[in-house]
């Protein structure tokens, strides 16, 4: 066989080669990018579906990505090329732009998994992050309000959070915050002001952001409720009347509480101690011991010179001791009037009957003997 006819063998040879290496190739890449695709659409298909992302906390080897507010294209590369997901930073960059990613990252907590494309981590970081729900009810106190949000699985820094909540200065731009009197011995300044309602947190949500998530609603309420108008009508701070509020709302039911509003109000006018279990419950609580329906002795003596303690100063307590709902609040700054419960102006006394409702009195004597009574019948039982 000449030598021109091998050359031209093999020259036949290897473009054959070469077309079949390229026929194969080109159904690689179009197999690969058909796969890609379909992963895509199928997560696309999940996060409508869910309206979240299907990969969680609990997805085996899931990788957790915190972006933080106002972070910027570089930022969010440089947190997932430190979590090993991104390899190649300008490819990421590129990429976003591309398929208009870019500018619609979402901040909060996310989940990717360490063999994702760029556009399926694209796609969750453009998702809501999974939210925790959270129902704060009526009465709960700051401390309270701290435990149910670490159950839930919030991450914050209590320490930070605890300083927060001793400087209002930090959050001037709230109408409210500009009515709290500084009073050393106030436990936290803003207790009071975590309006009780549902709210929805990241899991690594900023100290920063928490309070603010509160007082957004809290101003929100307060002005739709015309409460800054009603509290000066009546001739009284938003704050005095937040603080009474909040006793109310641990005194009695819904129903009774213009009543308690009432009562509070006249021993304020008449500068009487207000006398109220609700601030000698706050303080028992504060030191890990149950509440009481009616006050002891001995917890006067314990308290005798705490000024939460309303049963030795004729005076408002230093600050609210819980988040006073709708009703409480109301209950203060529309209290029971003569036209509504017959003698409203003189009733200055109640006592807890033991079956979750009061007992109103309008002297010391008549309050006396209901309190023998309704205590009596307890220690029977």
């Amino acid at each position: 066989m000449s030598k021109k006819i091998v050359r031209t063998l093999f020259i036949l040879s290897l473009t054959l080669l070469l077309v079949a290496v390229g026929i194969f190739g080109y159904y690689s890449g179009y197999n690969y990018v058909t796969a890609q695709n379909e992963r895509l659409n199928s997560l696309s298909r999940q996060i409508e579906l869910e309206g979240k992302s299907p990969i969680t906390e609990g997805t085996r080897d899931s990788i957790e990505i915190y972006i933080p507010r106002n972070s910027d294209m570089d930022d969010i590369t440089d947190i997932l090329s430190e979590a090993g997901l991104v390899n190649n930073k300008i490819a990421f960059k590129i990429l976003s732009k591309i398929n208009g990613f870019d500018g619609n990252f979402r901040s909060g907590t996310h989940y990717l998994l360490d063999n994702m494309s760029y556009d399926e981590m694209m796609l969750i970081l453009t998702s809501k992050p999974d939210p925790i729900t959270i129902t704060f009810p009526e009465g709960l106190s700051y401390s309270q309000v701290k435990e149910r949000m670490k159950k839930a699985g919030m991450r914050f820094d209590e320490d930070i959070l605890d300083e927060m909540m001793k400087r209002p200065n930090l959050f001037i731009d709230y109408d409210f915050m500009q009515e709290i009197p500084f009073y050393p011995e106030r436990d936290w300044m803003m207790q009071g002001y975590l309006w009780p309602d549902t709210y929805q947190f990241d899991v690594n949500e900023s100290e920063e952001n928490i309070l603010r998530k509160f007082f957004d609603n809290t101003e929100r309420k307060l002005r739709n409720g015309n409460y800054y108008e009603r509290a000066e009508i009546i001739g009284m701070t938003l704050d005095q009347a937040v603080t009474p509020a909040s006793l109310v709302q641990k005194e009695g039911p819904m129903s009774e509480m213009p009543k308690i509003g009432r009562v509070f109000i006249n021993r304020l006018r008449q500068e009487m101690p207000l006398q109220s279990c609700a601030t000698i419950n706050y303080l028992r609580e504060a030191d890990g011991l149950e509440p009481v329906l009616w006050v002891r002795n001995s917890d006067l003596e314990r308290y005798q010179d705490n000024p939460y303690n309303t049963y030795g100063i004729a005076a408002l307590p230093p600050g609210p001791i819980n988040s006073p709902g709708t009703v409480a609040l109301e209950g203060v700054l529309w209290p029971a009037t003569e036209r509504s419960w017959a003698g409203a102006n003189s009733y200055l006394y109640f006592v807890a009957k033991g079956d979750g409702y009061n007992d109103f009195s309008k002297t010391y004597e008549e309050h006396q003997e209901k309190t023998a009574k309704y205590s009596g019948a307890q220690q029977t039982n």
